[in-house]
This record gives structure tokens, C-alpha cells and sequence, in this order.
């Protein structure tokens, strides 16, 4: 046998490779006899153009159908982007406030870090984005207003006690409110959740509260001299607060926009509460009793501050803050009256006009209340402290004219209880007077704040018209009522002054200007909403306005409508390169492009 005999491979059979041939020479001969016979057969080509056309068609119908299921599924993809973007955005914004807020109270212990609030770390870093509203205002701020209002009826039991307004008084109530400026300024830009921000805030209280025991004493004694001290104390607690701030963050390594913007922030307050503090203490030592004025009107100047400086702070919480501080007041404004009238009804019970006294001076208060100008409905844009520095300025000094007014007006409503309820009303008096001017004080101030603002005027003719002129109205009726319960407190009211001769019918006179005004201020946000709600005139925007040389618009109308076009444009190109977008998903986009309560200025704003 032999064991190296060769087995054919399948490549080197001749018989195999000879069948190969003959078949492919088969094949291709049935191929030319099929294309022959096709050729000379024209029925048979034009059943098989038939069924080709019919295949086209076929393959037509099935990719235009996936293609709308593609198209669909696409669709349905950016919407659920769309919706997971929101709910993240949402989830991302109400987290980084709860981080804040959720502190463990021993998590890096009494000298805890200061931080920057969430909300402004995200307004230096996006401008664009929108504002994000705080949580409502925290126990401690609560409980610091409650101290502050407290330390300004304090001030209105001295009015009410002398009658008039004096020097002292007025700048005692000035020290009170540069102190809440500034505790305000601080809460509105940093954590306060730490131990070491409640105790200064505790500190602060006591200070205020021990102060406000000695507003009855003038400048030139002893009580003048405390007032001072806690003044130059409070100062002094707030230099060490900014200082802090400022040796931390400078020595964090790291050059971001935010903290360079802190750091500008607290040198400046830290030097402006150092100077304070100084003015308070030299004056205390070495100012003779007879210049004290000078020194307390030295010390309210620099504890003001330059409007939108250096650094951002919560608007909107900002905005709360004055709200409730504003409330605050009235409800101790009512309180004191129903105190005032409490020793009488535990002796006799009151009759339908005393009621009716009461009754008044409740709904006096509460028109009072829907007359102020709320900021947190408010755009950021439009609002006076984010338009330039000086109407911030204005507005700053606006809403302390109102506090003080206020305060005036209810001093003179607590006299004018007791008077009536003792039967003394045909005895002369202060208490009408103070009524009386404190209530025009009050209009004077509502009507200004709201003139700071800047108001949107729609472009059509007609409509523009109806709003001025519905504005007109309301500030014409408002200035009138101020003139004449200004003249009725001065004894030149005319026919009113008869008005003075009896309580209950100058309280229900004063109540029924208020409730005018109320009605007329309704009257004039409903034309706005059936002005702004037409879909044919809002697609073009409205010409914002202000009465004050300050609050001129820093572009003009033609720069306002290349701007506006443009958006337009911006919509109409996202819907033509987009055709996947749904109505509302490309509506919502457009809205987010205009940058409707955006805060591109409030990276410069100040309370």
C-alpha cells in the first residue's frame, strides 16, 4: 500500500470541472432564448412594466411610510427632550435652595462659611436666565421686621404724645430704617442659616429694641447718646460681617465672575459701615449737645447705599421684604387703635357709631394696603431700582417717605380714637391734623412709587390713548384728594374743614377718598389686561414709559422695533428649519428667546 498515494482534490477533477462548464453554458443559453423571447413576444413585456410600476409604487407608499413614522418618532423624542429639559430645569431650581435651606445647623460649626444664595450665583453666571422667586421670608427675617416696626411705633407714640413732627423724631426713625436697609441688603445676598448670621440678626434686635426705649428723649441727652451707640454697635457688627466675607472669599482660589463681584461688594460696605461706625462714636465723645443733628444726618447718609452696585441680591425676595415690612406696619397701626379704644369698651358697650368709627379706620388701613404698589408683580426690567441709579435712588427714598407717612398717619389715628372715645372731640387738637396730613403723605408716596416704575404703552393710536388717559385719571384723582386733606390739615380746606368738626365723618370721608382711589386703581389694571390680552396687538410689543427724567429708556422706539422684528424673524426660521415643532413647544421657545422677567439687569442691583 502505498501511504503517500495522492487524493484528487475537488479543484483537480477534469470530470467535475467539465460538468461546470457545460451547466453555466446551459444557463446562459435559457438566458438568451428568455431575452428573444421576450423581445418578440410585446404582451409579455407589458405585463412585466405593469408589475414594475406596480413595484415602484409599492416601495413609494412603503418609504413614504417610514418616513412619518420617523418624522413621528422624532417628534415624540423632542417633546419628551423638551419635557425632560423642564422638569429638570424645575428640579434644579428647587434644589438648590432646599441644599441651602437644609443645612445640618452644626455643618461647619459657628463660623460657617459665607455663601452667596443660589439664586444669585445663578444670575451673575446667566443672565438671561429668568427670576427665580425665594421662599417666603425666613422666622428670623420675620422676626427682625416685627423688632424694627416695633422700634417705629415707638417713634409714633412720641408724635402722638407731642402732636407734631419733630427733628428728633424723624431721624430717629431714619437710624431705624438705614439698620434694616442694611440687615436687608445682606439677607437678600447671602446664607443666613448659620449660627453665626442668627446671632448677629439677634444681636441687631436687641440693639434696635433697646434703642427704640429711648426715642421719647431728644438728641442732646442721655437717650440720644444710646441711640447713637447702638447705631455706631450695629455698624460695627456689620463691618465685621462684610469683612469676613471679604477675607474668604479672597483667599478662594479661583477667578469666576461671582466672587470677584463679592469681593467688590463687601470692601465697599465694609468700608462704608467702618466710616459709619466712626461718625457715630466721634460724635458720641466729642460733638457738643447742639450739633447732634449734624452728626445723626452724617450717619443716616452713609448708612445709605449706591443703588445696583457691585453685586446682585434676590429681587423678588428684596420686593417681599419691603412688602411685609409695609404690612407689618399697618397691622401695629390698627392694633394701636383697637388698644387705644379697649380701656373705653371695658366700662360701656359700644353703640352703632363708635362701630362705625372703628369699622372706618380698619377699612381706611386695608385700602391703604391695596393702594401700595406691589414690586413682586413687577418686571425686574421695568422696576425703577433696575432702570438707572438715580430713580433707584428715588424709588429708596420714596419708600422711606412711605414708612414714615404711614407711621404719622397712624399716630394721629390713635389720638384721634382716644379723643372721640373720650368725648373730647370739640376740644382742639392735633389729632385731625395728623390724620389728615399723614393720609396726603401717603398718597403723595403711593402715587410716586408707582410713577417710578416704567409702564408699557401699546403702539396703536387708539389704544394708546385709553391707557394714557386712564393714567392721567388716576394720578390727576390722587394728587387732587393729597391737596385737599393737605389743606383740611393745614385749616384751609374750605367747605371740607366743616368735615373737621366731627370724627366719624372724617374718618368715613377719608375712607371713601381711599376706596375712590382703590376702585379707580382697579379700573386702570383691568384696561391694561383687555389692552395687552388682544392677539392681534400683542405680536408687536408695547413703548415702555416713564414720567421721570431718570427713567427715559436707554434705547428708542425704532432700535425697540428692529428688536422686536428680528424675534419674529428668529420664530418664523425655527418653524421653516424645525417642521417638527408643535405650536405650543415653538410658542414656549419663543418666549424664552424674548426674555420676558428676565434679569439681564439685576446683575446690578441693590434694596
Amino acid at each position: 500500500m502505498n501511504v503517500f498515494r495522492k487524493t484528487p482534490s475537488k479543484r483537480s477533477s477534469p470530470s467535475k470541472g467539465v460538468s461546470e462548464t457545460g451547466a453555466t453554458q446551459e444557463k446562459a443559453s435559457k438566458v438568451l432564448f428568455a431575452e428573444d423571447s421576450m423581445t418578440s413576444d410585446p404582451a409579455a413585456k407589458g405585463s412585466d412594466d405593469s408589475e414594475t410600476d406596480n413595484g415602484e409604487k409599492r416601495d413609494k407608499a412603503y418609504y413614504k411610510k417610514l418616513l412619518v413614522q420617523e418624522k413621528e418618532g422624532k417628534r415624540k423624542l423632542f417633546h419628551a427632550l423638551v419635557k425632560l429639559v423642564g422638569e429638570l430645569k424645575i428640579y434644579k431650581g428647587a434644589q438648590s435652595p432646599n441644599q441651602t435651606s437644609n443645612q445640618a445647623w452644626y455643618e461647619g460649626g459657628l463660623w460657617r462659611a459665607p455663601r452667596v444664595l443660589p439664586n444669585i450665583e445663578t444670575q451673575q453666571q446667566n443672565q438671561d436666565d429668568r427670576t427665580r422667586v425665594r421662599q417666603a421670608v425666613s422666622l428670623s427675617d420675620l422676626f427682625f421686621n416685627l423688632v424694627i416696626v416695633t422700634a417705629f411705633t415707638r417713634v409714633g407714640l412720641v408724635i402722638t404724645r407731642s402732636g407734631a413732627v419733630t427733628t428728633d423724631s424723624f431721624l430717629y426713625f431714619a437710624v431705624f430704617w438705614t439698620i434694616w436697609s442694611k440687615e436687608a441688603s445682606y439677607t437678600t445676598r447671602f446664607d443666613t442659616t448659620d449660627l453665626s448670621a442668627k446671632a448677629g440678626t439677634l444681636v441687631t434686635c436687641f440693639a434696635v429694641l433697646f434703642a427704640s426705649l429711648s426715642v421719647s428723649a431728644p438728641m442732646d441727652s442721655e437717650g440720644g447718646s444710646r441711640i447713637m451707640i447702638a447705631g455706631a454697635f450695629c455698624s460695627l457688627l456689620h463691618f465685621g460681617l462684610m469683612a469676613r466675607v471679604f477675607f474668604w472669599h479672597s483667599h478662594q482660589a479661583s477667578d469666576d465672575t461671582v466672587g470677584s463681584h463679592v469681593q467688590q461688594y463687601a470692601l465697599f460696605n465694609s468700608a462704608m459701615n467702618f466710616m459709619e461706625s466712626i461718625t457715630w462714636i466721634l460724635g458720641t465723645l466729642f460733638c457738643p449737645n447742639g450739633y447732634r443733628w449734624i452728626v445723626y444726618t452724617i450717619g443716616v447718609l452713609l448708612g445709605l447705599r449706591i443703588p445696583r452696585a457691585f453685586m446682585a441680591n434676590d429681587f423678588h425676595a428684596a420686593c417681599t421684604k419691603r412688602g411685609v415690612l409695609f404690612i407689618l406696619l399697618l397691622g401695629f397701626m390698627m392694633q394701636s387703635v383697637v388698644v387705644a379704644a379697649t380701656d373705653f369698651f371695658e366700662y360701656t358697650i359700644p353703640n352703632d357709631e363708635q362701630y362705625a368709627f372703628i369699622g372706618a379706620a380698619c377699612l381706611l388701613l386695608f385700602c391703604i394696603k391695596l393702594l401700595y404698589v406691589d414690586d413682586a408683580s413687577t418686571l425686574a426690567a421695568d422696576h425703577a431700582l433696575l432702570v438707572n441709579r438715580t430713580a433707584a435712588l428715588f424709588f429708596n427714598l420714596g419708600q422711606f417717605a412711605l414708612l414714615f407717612s404711614t407711621t404719622i398717619m397712624g399716630s394721629g389715628l390713635n389720638l384721634l380714637t382716644h379723643s372721640y372715645l373720650a368725648s373730647a372731640a370739640a376740644l382742639p387738637g392735633k389729632a385731625k391734623s395728623l390724620v389728615c396730613g399723614g393720609f396726603s403723605a401717603v398718597l403723595i408716596c403711593t402715587v410716586f412709587i408707582k410713577s417710578m416704575h416704567l409702564k408699557r404703552v401699546p403702539v396703536a393710536g387708539q389704544q394708546k390713548a385709553l391707557f394714557i388717559g386712564a393714567y392721567i385719571i388716576q394720578t390727576v384723582a390722587t394728587i387732587a384728594i393729597s391737596m385737599i386733606t393737605f389743606l383740611m390739615s393745614m385749616g384751609e380746606g374750605g367747605y371740607f374743614q366743616v368735615l373737621m368738626q366731627n370724627d366719624v365723618e372724617l374718618m368715613w370721608v377719608l375712607t371713601g377718598f381711599a376706596l375712590f382711589l382703590v376702585i379707580l386703581s382697579w379700573l386702570d389694571e383691568g384696561l391694561v389686561l383687555a389692552l395687552q390680552d388682544d392677539g392681534a396687538e400683542s405680536e408687536y410689543l408695547v413703548h415702555p414709559f416713564g414720567f421721570w427724567w431718570c427713567l427715559k429708556p436707554e434705547v428708542d422706539m425704532d432700535t425697540i422695533l428692529a428688536e422686536e422684528r428680528a424675534q419674529e424673524n428668529r420664530y418664523g426660521r425655527l418653524s421653516v428649519l424645525s417642521p417638527l415643532l408643535g405650536e405650543s413647544v415653538a410658542k414656549n421657545m419663543q418666549n424664552s428667546m424674548r426674555g420676558y422677567d428676565s434679569t439681564e439687569n439685576v446683575t446690578s442691583t441693590d434694596v
